[in-house]
């Protein structure tokens, strides 16, 4: 039995409104991280007193204690167990400034190191550790956090001390994504908050430019959506690779049988 033959046409149009569709999903995601952005801007309830952060007052110079009083003392200890050492799902990579080029790396912490990714003993929640590991401080630039390294294992790990080193926020998702995979109790939390995993590790990143922004002392950049980000790019190559075919229909469109 023959199976009749799709025709060039109905293709045609179904390219089209494909195009048409991705068309409008990026145009979608662009509004509204610009309209997020308007509003970030909008709703920051700036300070009388200007902080160090609206100072403009390097992070090395900073009094980071400064905003303690902006975040939850001691809490009780959790009901439940958790997965405190991970190991580390890339290579942790941390700078004594922000690279403006080929800066060398100040320490590393190597892909598959045992690291504590959730201190027993915390200045807030059982989550974080203000100024520790993935609960970074932002920086003046988009993307780069202020941060004291993760510890490991070895006793003499550069990770035990409490200096502060400059790392991307990409390297502490990654290790932020992993310790939430490892305790159901955050699993539990993220969903409860009807968020997926990759958006609860954005705002987990985030928190304490969530805190400052709600005190009114600093307007963090990693708050800011990109207005064309990774998955925008990938959908206008698609709107791109189908227009081609749209142009060249003889050569892309030949009659299918069956």
């Amino acid at each position: 039995m023959s199976v009749p033959s799709v025709s060039k046409p109905f293709l045609w149009w179904c390219a089209v409104m494909t195009v048409i569709i991705l068309l409008c999903v990026i145009a979608y995601r662009t509004g509204s991280a610009w309209y997020h952005n308007h509003q970030l801007r909008k709703d920051f309830p700036a300070a009388a007193a200007a902080s160090p952060y609206q100072q403009g007052v390097p992070l090395e110079q900073m009094d980071l204690s400064t905003y303690r009083s902006y975040f939850p003392g001691n809490m009780a200890e959790p009901a439940y167990s958790l997965t405190h050492r991970i190991e580390a799902p890339v290579s942790l990579q941390y700078y004594t400034e922000i690279p403006a080029g080929d800066a060398a790396v100040a320490m590393e912490i190597p892909k598959g190191t045992m690291i504590k990714a959730i201190p027993e003993e915390t200045q807030g929640s059982s989550f974080y550790e203000l100024g520790y590991g993935y609960t970074s401080y932002p920086t003046y630039e988009q993307g780069w956090r202020y941060v004291r390294p993760f510890k490991t294992e070895e006793a003499a790990s550069p990770g035990l001390g409490e200096e502060y080193y400059y790392i991307q926020i990409d390297s502490l998702e990654a290790v932020l994504d992993a310790a939430i995979r490892a305790n159901k109790p955050f699993r539990a939390a993220v969903r409860q908050q009807h968020w997926s995993l990759e958006r609860g590790t954005h705002s987990f990143a985030r928190y304490i430019d969530d805190v400052l922004h709600q005190n009114g002392a600093y307007l963090s950049p990693d708050l800011f959506y990109r207005s064309f980000d990774r998955w925008n790019m990938l959908l206008l190559g698609a709107v791109v690779v189908i227009t081609v075919v749209l142009l060249r229909p003889g050569s892309w469109f030949p009659r299918i049988r069956r």
